[in-house]
């Protein structure tokens, strides 16, 4: 295992990092006595056993320290020292064997497949929307209008590595986002126009600081390209919408431009909606609830996360919830489906979709056959919490 990410010479031990985290809320002078022992290296259950992964530390740290590497090096000792349970497997992109995707295959509509077989194939074009792991879950989504203008590519084949790095998998992950980084450069791939925050952080950021793995290509929000093409008038809002939404933030932002945060915001006001800010938002987002499974691989903290956050969409009275990544957006309809009264949750693009006119593709059974292929996977996988190393 090798990792660079956290830079210790940057941090003055100030705690505030977990003083302002939004799961934590940490006294002050808890903080920093926690802050302190993990940098020396002492197992710290108060934080590690809690955290849910939303990387607000990272965004809080005035300094520049990077502690959301630290935890990741706690997580990957762990993962060295013992492995993860079997469950996990099931979640794992290109595993081979029972998989979430494998499992959803046979829900994909004509549509679908269609569509992720022409975007598998080697662009002609130099600038590609980029499809993550998460998108062939929910490739109606890409599915626009909004989009025609842009060669879209996807490969089933190849993984930023933002999972395994989550789970502490080092070299895995190492492998997966240089694997991903080779086949830009075969393809002659130089922009990057990046669907998934969680993508785009990792090329961008995560993978150069916690892996060495540099993408030697420009990378730019699909928010941001469509903030830039709606000033440039090149997408036309003739359906102007009405109502409320608050703001789903993934834990991504928190390595992305405070500019990507707001153009979310400028465009949901820009197709006629008011935004309501929801408790944690922006850069300090808490985690849709699925990050919380790393810290002490419980199902319990998962539900404990995703409905906290759920109730947490109904706190401003919005109308509906805007989801700009799409594991938020699946994890959250999936969560819905035991907690109907949050308000409904929407991708930034299907909004954007209506006020252009153009009539979305929903698929409102996907989060329950979701969840079905989520289940069946770890069944046909043994659903052991054994321990084992990949």
């Amino acid at each position: 295992m090798h990792m660079e990410m956290f830079k210790p010479e940057l941090c003055d031990m100030c705690g505030d990092c977990l003083a302002q985290c939004p799961v934590l809320e940490l006294s002050p002078g808890l903080a920093v006595d926690y802050i302190s022992r993990l940098v020396d290296g002492e197992y710290v259950s108060e934080v590690l056993d809690r955290c849910t992964g939303c990387m607000s530390c990272d965004a809080i740290c005035s300094k520049g320290a990077h502690p959301y590497g630290l935890l990741l090096e706690w997580y990957a000792e762990r993962y060295l020292a013992s492995g993860i349970p079997g469950i996990f497997l099931g979640a794992m992109p290109q595993r081979d064997g029972p998989n979430l995707w494998r499992g959803l295959d046979r829900w994909l509509t004509v549509g679908e497949r269609r569509n992720l077989e022409l975007w598998s194939r080697p662009p002609e074009s130099e600038e590609v929307l980029f499809l993550g792991c998460n998108q062939h879950l929910t490739p109606y989504v890409a599915d626009a209008a909004l989009f025609r203008d842009v060669t879209v590519f996807t490969d089933p084949d190849q993984c930023c590595g933002e999972y395994f790095l989550r789970l502490g998998l080092i070299d895995v992950a190492r492998r997966k986002a240089a694997s991903l980084a080779r086949r830009f450069a075969e393809l002659g791939i130089r922009r990057i126009i990046a669907f998934c925050p969680a993508c785009h952080n990792t090329m961008n950021n995560l993978a150069p600081l916690a892996l060495g793995v540099h993408f030697d290509v420009e990378i730019v929000s699909m928010v941001d390209w469509l903030a830039a093409r709606v000033k440039r008038g090149e997408i036309e809002i003739s359906a102007p919408l009405s109502g409320t939404v608050t703001v789903q933030d993934p834990c991504h932002a928190s390595g992305l431009e405070p500019a990507t945060v707001e153009n979310v915001r400028g465009l949901l006001e820009h197709i006629g909606l008011k935004v309501m800010e929801m408790q944690a938002s922006g850069a300090t987002a808490e985690c849709c609830g699925l990050g919380a499974s790393l810290a002490r691989y419980h199902l319990r903290d998962v539900l404990r996360a995703g409905v906290r956050r759920m109730r947490q969409t109904r706190t401003p009275g919005a109308d509906m919830t805007c989801a700009w990544c799409n594991g938020c957006y699946m994890v959250m309809n999936m969560f819905r489906l035991f907690y109907p009264i949050a308000p409904p949750v929407y991708q930034l693009v299907e909004l954007m979709q209506t006020a252009t006119g153009e009539v979305p593709i929903r698929l409102p059974a996907r989060p329950a056959q979701l969840l079905i292929a989520a289940t069946e996977a770890s069944v046909r996988g043994g659903f052991s919490f054994r321990q084992v190393k990949v």
